[in-house]
């Protein structure tokens, strides 16, 4: 273990570590309701975006380049998360096969700079690959965010929800599933609350709640 560590805080393996660490904290965070988890599958990828000219080219640039590796169909987050460790990985073994044995200092930065590129596109094609079995899973997930669920208890799994964040935990056909959330500024609702979905947002993937009646607890 402090064998790794070792190598994993090298250049050019120190880089993957560090972006996969921001991932690390960033997915606890979330599991831990500070933040709101995006799990819609390509929520933030849209190929007809119309935005500005440069925008619009490099969303297309992008979305391309999800679409040829088949990087769809899974939250954009997760996708970066697993690209990212199997970049690591990939580094990490560079590290102790490869760059271990360069003692040219300006060969072994120049050979560590060109593989930090070429671990990102490698590890393209190999998180396709890995998160072909997610799909049906998230594909799921976003059928169950519609209007069927509106009328539905569920329970708050963030630590405030407010007109812009929160997420919530319900029961669909005996699975819990995680919701986004939003409720209007009069409403003060903490992790743990009961609450009632009335209105389902489709533009924004989330589901406006009110506190739960309390003659109906």
């Amino acid at each position: 273990m402090e064998a790794l560590l070792n190598f994993s805080a090298q250049f050019p393996t120190v880089i993957y570590s560090t972006l996969l660490g921001i991932a690390v904290i960033y997915w606890l965070v979330g599991m831990l309701g500070i933040i709101d988890l995006d799990l819609t599958p390509d929520a933030d990828i849209d190929a007809d975006l119309d935005v500005d000219t440069d925008i619009n080219a490099s969303a297309g640039a992008l979305t391309g380049l999800l679409l040829t590796f088949g990087l769809t169909g899974v939250p954009f987050t997760l996708v970066i998360s697993i690209i990212l460790l199997v970049s690591w990985l990939i580094s990490v073994y560079l590290q102790i096969y490869a760059f271990s044995l360069l003692n040219i200092t300006w060969l072994y930065y120049l050979a560590g700079m060109i593989s930090t590129a070429l671990v990102f596109f490698i590890s393209l094609p190999i998180t396709g690959i890995l998160i072909r079995p997610l799909r049906g899973m998230f594909d799921s997930v976003e059928t169950a965010s519609s209007n069927h669920l509106v009328g539905r208890d569920a329970t708050i799994a963030t630590g405030k929800v407010t007109a812009s964040f929160g997420q919530a935990r319900v029961l669909n056909e005996g699975a819990e599933i995680l919701l986004d959330v939003r409720c209007e500024p009069e409403h003060s609702l903490a992790m743990g609350d009961k609450v009632l979905l009335i209105e389902y947002c489709s533009d924004k993937h989330s589901y406006i709640v009110a506190p739960f009646p309390k003659e109906l607890l």
